[in-house]
């Protein structure tokens, strides 16, 4: 069984044909099995970075893990192995066409393996929670047996999964914003994009009404006659779900699922969140494509706290690449309006969204007079996110904050109650 984490991005497959990058592993990242009292957190794969390192810390940074208490917050990412296997089908086990004397698989052979944790020591294997709906929000609304504490997710709760929680849970819950983080979207550094790219054109280019650069009003750049290549991600995505609640709330007026934004027949399915979506397209198709992307994860990539797994030449190993790692970055792309910051629910507005980082947590977790740490008289909840009648939790310390920001979001704390108003901590 492996013990170390292997922090493999979600679209592991690609990483066989184009590169996909795959977070570093930094210390106490291992997938170990938690003990009783030990705090679990699972869910979306954008939020993990943040609360790995409210966890364990980023370089000179600490973590709450550092501090040295008996209990420890264990961050599962949403992707890896508990079993030893490759979380992806083995292109070698599968059949091939030759073409032109070269080798291929279909893509469609090529399977996901469901992952496999333990979320508590001793305990059967579980298939890793992932995903900020299913493996966060869900995921502990689900958990009869009480295995995961914090599910991680961007969405807002609604009242059915209050009154789910209450079913299965005999508790509702509480929602604790953490941190805020903004999508946009992502060109290549040399593109046919114009430098800003309104809401209305993002809605009537991926549902394919506009399929050229000349069909948006104003276009001034040389590629007016070239056919836009708009990137969409799977459907279970959390940032597709975000690119559509984000698109339909800038365009009031329109109806819009992820139907009508699938319906462009130039569009590429790839993996979110990752660079290569972009970088390992053909030359003409790479300066007329747009994707959704994350400003946080752009930030990061920046910074080196990635490694890629593949650099063009040879795949990239642990054990035999100089210094043990070849940093990955976001080198080829760039984000429009990269700065921005406010909302804007008008079709006319560059596109752009916030977006939450939550903590998803159990009321009776909060309720709970047992003190987590010897010698505190703090429960989990008020040590690491909200504590209303005594000092600050973890999150809002200055401690925790340097961790978010160095995880590219904007500390942004707000607490949402069971009935999912919002909560004034004045």
């Amino acid at each position: 069984m492996k013990n170390r984490r292997q922090r493999l991005s979600a679209a592991v497959v690609a990483t066989l044909a184009t590169g996909a990058l795959v977070a570093a592993t930094v210390p106490a990242q291992a997938d170990l099995a938690p003990l009783p009292k030990d705090v679990v957190s699972t869910g979306s794969d954008i939020l993990q970075n943040s609360f790995n390192f409210l966890a364990d810390g980023y370089h000179e940074l600490p973590g709450y893990n550092a501090a040295g208490n008996r209990y420890r917050f264990v961050n599962f990412d949403s992707s890896g192995d508990a079993q030893g296997r490759s979380a992806f089908t083995d292109p070698r086990l599968l059949p091939t066409e030759t073409v032109n004397g070269e080798k291929y698989v279909k893509q469609s052979d090529i399977k996901l393996l469901n992952p496999t944790i333990a979320l508590r020591a001793g305990q059967d294997l579980v298939v890793r929670p992932t995903g900020g709906g299913g493996g966060g929000r869900d995921a502990i609304i689900n958990d009869k047996l009480g295995w995961i504490d914090v599910g991680r997710s961007p969405d807002p709760l609604t009242t059915t999964h209050q009154n789910n929680a209450q079913n299965n849970l005999k508790s509702k819950l509480l929602r604790i914003q953490i941190a805020t983080d903004r999508q946009l979207i992502a060109t290549s550094t040399t593109t046919n994009a114009p430098a800003t790219i309104s809401a209305e054109a993002i809605l009537k280019i991926y549902s394919g009404e506009w399929k050229t650069w000349g069909q948006v009003p104003g276009y001034t750049g040389p590629g007016a006659s070239e056919t836009i290549v708009p990137l969409i991600l799977p459907t279970d995505a959390g940032m597709w779900n975000t690119f559509v609640a984000n698109v339909a709330k800038q365009n009031p007026s329109a109806t819009v699922d992820s139907g009508t934004l699938r319906r462009n027949q130039n569009s590429i399915v790839v993996q979110q969140n990752d660079p290569v979506a972009i970088t390992a397209l053909s030359e003409s198709q790479r300066k007329n494509a747009i994707v959704p992307f994350p400003r946080g994860r752009f930030r990061t990539l920046n910074t080196g706290y990635y490694t890629q797994t593949f650099d063009g030449q040879k795949t990239n190993n642990y054990n035999t690449e100089n210094g043990g790692r070849t940093a990955a970055d976001a080198d080829g792309i760039k984000l429009l309006d990269v700065n921005s910051s406010s909302d804007s629910a008008n079709p006319a507005s560059p596109y752009g969204g916030n977006f939450a980082y939550n903590a998803i947590v159990r009321e009776s977790d909060l309720l709970d007079a047992t003190p987590w740490q010897p010698g505190s008289t703090l429960n989990w909840v008020q040590a690491l996110f909200y504590n209303p009648d005594g000092p600050a939790p973890f999150v809002r310390t200055p401690a925790g904050k340097a961790l978010l920001e160095a995880a590219g979001v904007t500390p942004d704390y707000h607490v949402f109650g069971t009935d999912n108003a919002e909560i004034d901590l004045d």
